[in-house]
């Protein structure tokens, strides 16, 4: 009898909100690879200030599974759906895990919008944490930032390039 083992790839769930944590830890309690990525920032309130882990992608969580194994996740309350394109289970590189994980690594405040790609210049990161990942840069409000793109999430991840050496990239080509 011959067995056929189901490639693993990872995909992202979408789950209720302020859930993300809860649900990682339960999906990892049940044997699966889990990814919440989050960021330590200080919040003020009228009579203190505090670090917290701040969940940097609202409501997903991004998950390692066969698809044998793929509708057990839905054991875990709080969880909605697969995150799909297209009417199908949307799958995300290993290159676009590695960024998500190293996103939670990185000093400067980092912050996820969801909108369509734009055009603009295209930089790769030389230094730091993100080094080898290729994104756009744009202005806001008078500090430069960079904009990597998930293209699987229909996404973008703006980090602070302050400290970050860049590089021009055009039509694939290093610029230097």
């Amino acid at each position: 009898m011959q067995t056929s083992e189901q490639p693993i790839k990872w995909h992202a769930l979408q789950v209720k909100p302020r859930s993300e944590k809860k649900v990682g830890l339960r999906l990892s309690e049940m044997g699966f690879e889990v990814c919440v990525p989050t960021q330590k920032q200080l919040r003020y309130w009228s009579d203190r200030k505090k670090m917290i882990d701040v969940v940097l992608f609202n409501n997903y969580v991004f998950v390692a599974t066969d698809t044998k194994r793929r509708n057990e996740v839905f054991q875990v309350g709080n969880i909605l759906k697969y995150v799909q394109f297209g009417g199908r289970v949307a799958a995300l590189s290993e290159k676009e895990v590695a960024m998500i994980k190293r996103l939670a690594h990185v000093e400067a405040p980092v912050e996820i919008t969801y909108e369509g790609f734009s055009v603009g210049e295209t930089v790769e990161v030389l230094t730091g944490p993100l080094a080898g990942y290729c994104g756009t840069v744009m202005s806001v409000s008078g500090n430069t930032r960079l904009q990597l793109a998930l293209p699987s999430l229909h996404c973008f991840a703006n980090v602070e390039i302050q400290g970050l050496d860049v590089r021009k990239v055009i039509n694939n080509k290093v610029i230097n």
